[in-house]
């Protein structure tokens, strides 16, 4: 009985949102000249022969490239967004937020990779947000950090777990038997989850 009547409210909450008059189209597109340089060079600290470059062959190699980048700045996405005042305080929402690629237009709405939440929120009461989202140690990483976590400024933390995460996917790519730390999860975001935030009129506290 209790899961008929939970399935009745979520779909009565579902029904609502979906009514709504008007969906707002959000994105970010952000593109760069960029340039990069790099120089290599033999290091012999020793009178050992073996360890010079060889006959013919430069002390140093220098290459450079300048090429068109992205998410220097913030990193490209495009979504919609919604919100329908269910009454007495309470409001439906929804968010699908997709990565796209505008350097070369490879990644477009396909997935909602970066975002896919429904809410049920309040003033007073806070909200309730199912979905694919943020997760809590990275809300506390880009809340916090000055600089963000986009760019040359990104914080070593972010680095580290993304890193971690990119590997562990590779490594279940190319070897099936190995279990998966990572997958469609990282440090930043992960699926299935619920949150729950405080209302914002607490003074300063949140959470």
């Amino acid at each position: 009985m209790r899961k008929s009547i939970l399935s009745l409210a979520t779909l009565a909450v579902a029904s609502s949102a979906s009514a709504q008059s008007s969906v707002t189209l959000f994105g970010v597109v952000d593109v760069a000249v960029s340039r990069y340089s790099v120089k290599s060079e033999w290091y012999n600290n020793t009178a050992n022969p073996f360890l010079l470059p060889p006959v013919g062959q430069p002390d140093s190699v220098k290459r450079s490239q300048t090429a068109l980048s992205q998410g220097n700045l913030a990193t490209s996405r495009l979504g919609f967004r919604g919100t329908e005042d269910l009454g007495g305080g309470l409001a439906a929402s929804f968010w699908l937020e997709a990565p796209i690629t505008p350097d070369d237009g490879a990644r477009g709405v396909q997935t909602f990779a970066r975002r896919s939440t429904v809410s049920l929120s309040s003033s007073s009461l806070g909200e309730l947000r199912l979905g694919r989202d943020y997760t809590p140690s990275f809300w506390n990483d880009t809340v916090f950090d000055p600089l963000g976590g986009v760019g040359t400024g990104i914080s070593l933390i972010n680095s580290v777990f993304q890193n971690l995460a990119n590997v562990r996917g590779a490594a279940t790519t190319t070897n099936p038997g190995t279990i998966s730390l990572g997958g469609s999860d990282s440090y930043v975001r992960t699926s299935n989850t619920i949150g729950y935030f405080l209302p914002p009129n607490l003074g300063g506290i949140y959470g």
